[in-house]
């Protein structure tokens, strides 16, 4: 059904709003919106990625997906406070009190509770465990995805015929998720 990747109609399930932690990152990152809104986070990632070369990831010494991203993009963060955040950042999991501190920790880092601030530290969430993955020969790295459909059911979408999936929401980090991949495999 990968045609729920590009039809307009199915849509990525709703978050709820939230001034704090997990459910805050969740409300404020690209992966979790549509529209404008998702259009407008999306920006903020491509303008994001823009400024690393994705060759430059490849040579890399960094020791995992999110320290070579996080080096890359000029942050100090601990990877496992990025870590904690990936176990509860879809919104089918459960938010730790452990994870919900580590976004305060990471909001630090990264530059204050705002959008950027958000899309940044959802970089390093998404480089977490699908990258390790993808380093690991899993293929693909995230197996499903989920929309609405238009009649408002649930539906997981099978990505292993399009891993970085397709359409508006497909990862604007391919190029640089392969590099990662291929440096931390040499």
């Amino acid at each position: 059904m990968s045609s729920a990747l590009t039809d307009p109609r199915y849509t990525v399930p709703p978050v709820p709003d939230a001034s704090e932690g997990v459910a805050w990152l969740r409300a404020s990152v690209v992966r979790f919106s549509d529209g404008p809104v998702h259009e407008r986070r999306r920006a903020l990632v491509v303008a994001e990625l823009a400024a690393v070369e994705p060759r430059a990831l490849a040579g890399s010494r960094g020791t995992g997906p999110v320290e070579v991203l996080a080096e890359a993009l000029g942050l100090d963060v601990d990877p496992e406070d990025v870590d904690l955040v990936a176990r509860s950042y879809q919104p089918h999991t459960a938010v730790t009190p452990e994870a919900d501190a580590a976004v305060a920790r990471l909001v630090d880092a990264c530059g204050g509770w705002d959008e950027r601030t958000a899309n940044r530290i959802g970089l390093l969430v998404q480089a977490c465990g699908a990258m390790a993955a993808l380093v690991a020969g899993v293929h693909p790295p995230v197996p499903v995805t989920r929309r609405i459909a238009p009649d408002g059911t649930l539906v997981e979408v099978d990505l292993t015929d399009h891993p970085f999936g397709l359409g508006a929401h497909a990862c604007p980090g391919r190029e640089h998720a392969l590099a990662i991949a291929e440096g931390l495999t040499r």
